[in-house]
């Protein structure tokens, strides 16, 4: 069993909506977060660079804690938080960026998929850069890869002129699948005739990607110079 089938299967498995619950409407740590106490290092690591027994969400977040919990606490005393309400807005900010970052990841094992292990990287030094993986196409082609949610800001930064050439993959997350009545959406049967190629939706409602997002020519379709 390849490593794509075997994280789809890991994220068919997330409780997502009981997750998106517990920590939707906990706000209390939204400041911007220092680089030495961010997840991204603990993310690639936990869910890229080890393949297999991925942890789910409260497992990987007490990893997080434990790894760098002095850099944590100091964090906490400059930013003059309580320990009651820091420790209870972090998990849910850093839930946040778990579930983003899982649907990058996913995108790598797509590309790595295509293109063999080797050609694809992905780190905090990527994520640094403002990118979101490098992938070598071959023939001396080698990009890095920029991932995207649609968005109006999104928009505007795709006018922008970029100092570098790079690829830039937009995916749409569509509304709920049914009606109380148990009937599919026409706004989720529209985003299935738009997308229903390149992305598939889970039963969980996790967004995952479908080789056809990142084959050559869709990928070429997104170079911007």
């Amino acid at each position: 069993m390849s490593d794509l089938t075997r994280f789809n299967d890991f994220l068919s498995g997330i409780d997502v909506d009981g997750l998106r619950e517990k920590y939707r409407k906990i706000k209390l740590v939204e400041l911007d977060m220092p680089k030495n106490v961010q997840a991204l290092e603990c993310a690639y690591a936990q869910y890229w660079q080890q393949r297999g027994d991925w942890p789910d969400y409260e497992p990987f977040y007490e990893i997080y804690r434990q790894s760098i919990f002095y850099l944590l606490e100091e964090w906490r005393k400059d930013c003059q938080f309580s320990h009651e309400t820091f420790y209870r807005g972090l998990p849910a900010r850093i839930y946040r960026t778990w579930a983003s970052l899982l649907t990058q990841i996913q995108g790598a094992y797509v590309a790595e998929d295509i293109y063999g292990k080797g050609k694809v990287q992905m780190g905090v030094d990527i994520d640094h850069s403002g990118k979101d993986l490098v992938i070598e196409l071959g023939e001396g082609m080698r990009f890095p890869v920029q991932i995207k949610k649609q968005s109006e800001r999104h928009e505007a930064v795709r006018r922008a002129n970029p100092r570098h050439r790079f690829i830039e993959i937009t995916y749409e997350v569509p509304r709920e699948k049914y009606k109380l009545d148990g009937q599919v959406r026409e706004p989720y049967r529209r985003w299935e005739a738009t997308w229903g190629t390149k992305l598939e939706r889970l039963d969980n409602g996790f967004i995952v990607f479908k080789h056809a997002m990142f084959d050559r020519a869709n990928l070429l379709k997104g170079l911007i110079e």
